[in-house]
């Protein structure tokens, strides 16, 4: 409080100089159409920009909601466009009956830990098994693909990217549909690799890879990215691919769990198959 009183003491002329100011302007500003009129227009500039900052503030620290409400939003989406369905049709009498049935749902996620340098890389994301999240789900980002959910608990789930020396994607090339398998160098995380695909179909800079739907975990015709640069193998009949990922995994911030509805069932033939083997 002495504090207070002594700054007062000191600076008091200011705050009095800082008043009779104020009273002046008020007084020109009741008194003089035209003057009154000017400092209305400057007090009006200078609000309306005061306002206009506050307001791009407080819009920058509600982009995290805002982000994770069209992340949800997309995730919906997703669900509901025709390639998450399969089409069923039967025909009888030269009717044809089609109907969907929903295969694939997508569960939005937030990423809240990751690496992307390391020779074998992770994310770990905000959801788990208490959201649907298991092992064994594929996982996408709004630009292509991320990886494969390796572990999960109640609230959390770890990702094994395709950034992993141990990650190998059968992918196609959208344009040929000739196929091949992906993988990474563990070199640079925007750079990947493209094994065993045919070098007997034309193959071009800049086309499009995308997966192949072989494996059940990853569903077809996600993307993975653009041929970059390629060259004939002679011995082996095949090419040797350089392709850049369409996703840049070093920005991400939320990404999409792929749960698919069929999965119980394949497995349950698959099974089948390995014991009467």
């Amino acid at each position: 409080m002495n504090n207070l009183v002594r700054f007062l003491k000191r600076y008091y002329f200011i705050f009095l100089f800082l008043l009779l100011e104020g009273v002046a302007i008020y007084l020109i500003s009741q008194n003089s159409y035209h003057q009154g009129s000017a400092i209305v227009n400057v007090a009006n500039n200078i609000s309306g920009s005061v306002y206009e900052q506050c307001n791009k503030i407080t819009k920058y620290f509600y982009l995290a909601s805002v982000n994770e409400a069209l992340s949800k939003e997309n995730a919906l989406l997703r669900s509901q466009i025709e390639d998450s369905y399969v089409k069923y049709t039967d025909k009888e009498i030269h009717i044809e009956d089609t109907v969907y049935k929903q295969r694939f749902e997508f569960i939005e996620a937030k990423v809240i830990s990751k690496s992307i340098n390391k020779r074998n890389n992770y994310f770990m994301l905000d959801k788990g098994v208490s959201n649907g999240v298991n092992k064994d789900m594929c996982v996408i980002t709004p630009n292509g693909l991320l990886g494969l959910v390796v572990n999960s608990t109640s609230n959390f789930s770890l990702v094994m990217t395709v950034l992993h020396q141990d990650s190998k994607i059968a992918v196609k090339n959208k344009r040929t549909q000739a196929t091949g398998t992906m993988k990474w160098s563990g070199k640079d995380y925007r750079i990947g690799q493209i094994e065993e695909m045919p070098s007997s179909l034309v193959l071009k800079k800049g086309d499009t890879l995308v997966t192949s739907g072989y494996s059940r975990n990853y569903p077809e015709g996600i993307e993975v990215g653009y041929v970059k640069t390629f060259e004939k193998d002679q011995s082996s009949g095949f090419y040797n691919i350089e392709f850049e990922f369409s996703a840049d995994y070093n920005k991400l911030e939320y990404v999409y769990v792929v749960k698919n509805l069929f999965k119980a069932e394949q497995d349950l033939l698959e099974n089948s198959i390995k014991d009467n083997e």
